[in-house]
């Protein structure tokens, strides 16, 4: 995405504004999400696996329905090992590796490459904005999730980049819905970031012309 500044002007949006928080917080993060992730594909795979190789061997030997049937839950456990195999890669590709702040809108850059880019003006613009409580930080996590042109892992903001990137969405003029889930003190907070909506009024028709009787 280009900035529409003028290079005169000083604006740091100029030049785009690094919205992304890169710690080792965050790392660990993610690396514990695909321990879990890979821990679970390798038990369902390793099920599935064993349960047709035993259920293989029964039915050779006494052929019966007992054996089919755990034939087939064994393929069924492959497939969602197969599966989660997939939507691994896919959440690795995708994973959001830096988030600008420009001029014009915000710019998503993701691990394969790939750009995600939405001007302030699009009608098509949505995403969420959205902050909850972290134990050590008084200030929590705060993270953006893309809303368009397929899914995009949640990106982690820093805390001057979720307020930079909320004052600029305010400053556009677009909506802004408040969510809160959870206890009090303990609680999710989401802004949903969208065009805002527009309410057509209907203007008063002026009055038609009085007849008087003569």
């Amino acid at each position: 995405m280009e900035p529409t500044d003028s290079p005169g002007r000083s604006s740091p949006e100029a030049t785009g504004v690094v919205l992304t928080r890169s710690d080792g917080h965050i790392d660990e993060q993610r690396r514990r999400s695909e321990r879990i992730a890979r821990a679970s594909r390798l038990a369902l795979v390793m099920c599935g696996v064993v349960a047709v190789a035993a259920a293989t061997a029964l039915w050779l030997l006494h052929p019966s329905a007992l054996a089919i049937v755990v034939i087939i839950f064994g393929l069924v456990l492959l497939s969602i090992g197969l599966t989660q195999h997939l939507l691994l890669q896919i959440e690795r590709a995708r994973w959001p590796d830096q988030a600008m702040l420009w001029s014009d809108g915000v710019e998503l850059v993701l691990h394969n490459g790939e750009v995600r880019a939405v001007e302030w003006g699009d009608p098509r613009l949505a995403f969420d904005l959205f902050r909850r409580p972290l134990r050590g930080e008084s200030t929590g996590e705060a993270f953006l999730e893309w809303k368009m042109g397929g899914y995009v892992p949640p990106c982690p903001l820093t805390e001057a980049g979720f307020e930079q990137l909320q004052a600029a969405a305010v400053a556009h003029g677009l909506g802004m819905a408040e969510f809160r889930h959870g206890r009090r003190g303990n609680e999710i907070r989401i802004f949903e970031v969208r065009p805002a909506r527009r309410v057509n009024t209907l203007s008063t028709a002026s009055p038609g012309p009085s007849f008087t009787e003569p």
